[in-house]
């Protein structure tokens, strides 16, 4: 099998996307489940029509070891809509949403029975027109909530306040009321917040001139919160990558400058107010030698020397603590190449055991 994205919810149950066969052959894409740290898989693929999760894009949203959802866009020459499958029982039975008339989903993020969807409807110029659709019922109905200017809005009596410019690259909301866009951008805006349920957005305001990334454009991270902890990190920042932490819900920020070996991209991940880990990364994916750990909210960081160097393999990595961590690699691009290995530790990469995932 190849793990195509993998969300652990505790160090031994987790979801992963994934195929049974080396994707660059075409091969479809399943949803599977693990109760044992990864090794064994159980397919719990939603019973969809097969053009549902072939060929178009997949966004898995794992919140514990019953609930998730799955989101599949079919391609466009497959009728170009998006369907949300909802499980709360590991993946014995599946709720499906009706279709959305968008193919292309940027991502999902549920509060209780409230959820958001980011729709893409292109990206072009410096130009990326979003959708933003909401669910008061666990994900089975969705209603378009905003929309970017150029498309107008479906109602005469609301302001739509969606910028087309910069490229949009999450959601994520932090209670029922705010909520979050991150982007790409060098003219502007990094993240777009919500206070009002999603009808209006506004430029969340960071304590940084604009000016820094007119040249060559900054990405901010999807937020991560913590209570009232707001976390939030821009990379590609001048000199190196920058952590900005709030302690009111985004209203006012602290500005932490992340240290010049975690590399401009850095990935990172917070385990409440005070503990998290950097994933130390530069341009192209490429992975230090070095990840760094907080336990003081970002204020200070521990350098951890890695035990194997995953260097430029385009390695992905998921912690579900300070110290417990996954990691799998990229497949080849020869269809002929068998499935990488996935990596375990669980004193923050110091070391690192490998071992071949397989169907259950």
């Amino acid at each position: 099998m190849w793990l195509d994205s993998l969300q652990m919810v505790s160090a031994t149950t987790g979801w992963a996307t994934l195929s049974t066969s080396n994707p660059n052959d075409n091969s479809a894409r399943q949803l599977g489940r693990t109760t044992d740290g990864g090794r064994t898989w159980t397919l719990v693929t939603p019973p969809a029509p097969k053009a549902t999760l072939d060929g178009g894009i997949v966004v898995l949203k794992a919140i514990d070891a019953r609930r998730a959802w799955l989101v599949a866009a079919s391609p466009e020459n497959a009728g170009g809509t998006t369907v949300v499958f909802r499980t709360v029982d590991a993946g014995r039975t599946w709720q499906r949403s009706a279709p959305i008339n968008a193919n292309q989903p940027v991502g999902i993020d549920v509060i209780g029975q409230r959820g958001w969807l980011l729709e893409s409807l292109g990206a072009a110029m410096g130009s990326n027109p979003v959708r933003v659709y909401r669910t008061t019922d666990g994900g089975l109905r969705w209603s378009l909530l905003a929309q970017s200017q150029a498309f107008g809005h479906p109602s005469a009596n609301r302001t739509d306040s969606l910028p087309l410019s910069c490229d949009k690259v999450g959601i994520a909301v932090s209670s029922a009321r705010t909520g979050w866009i991150a982007a790409w951008c060098n003219v502007g805006y990094l993240i777009l917040v919500t206070r009002d349920g999603g009808e209006h957005w506004a430029s969340q305001q960071l304590p940084i001139p604009q000016s820094v990334c007119e040249q060559d454009g900054c990405e901010a991270s999807e937020p991560q919160f913590a209570g009232r902890t707001t976390f939030l990190s821009l990379g590609d920042y001048p000199d190196r990558a920058v952590l900005f932490v709030s302690i009111d819900a985004g209203r006012r920020w602290r500005t932490v400058l992340m240290p010049r070996r975690a590399g401009s991209y850095p990935r990172l991940r917070f385990f409440g107010q005070s503990d998290g880990i950097a994933v130390s990364a530069g341009s192209q994916g490429e992975v230090g030698p070095t990840f760094y750990l907080t336990s003081d909210g970002g204020l200070t960081w521990t350098a951890v020397p890695q035990g194997r160097h995953f260097g430029k393999g385009g390695a992905s990595f998921d912690f579900v603590s300070p110290t417990t961590g996954f990691a799998w690699l990229l497949p080849g691009i020869n269809a002929a190449s068998p499935p990488p290995k996935v990596y375990r530790t669980s004193d923050s990469g110091r070391t690192w055991t490998s071992f071949m995932p397989r169907l259950g």
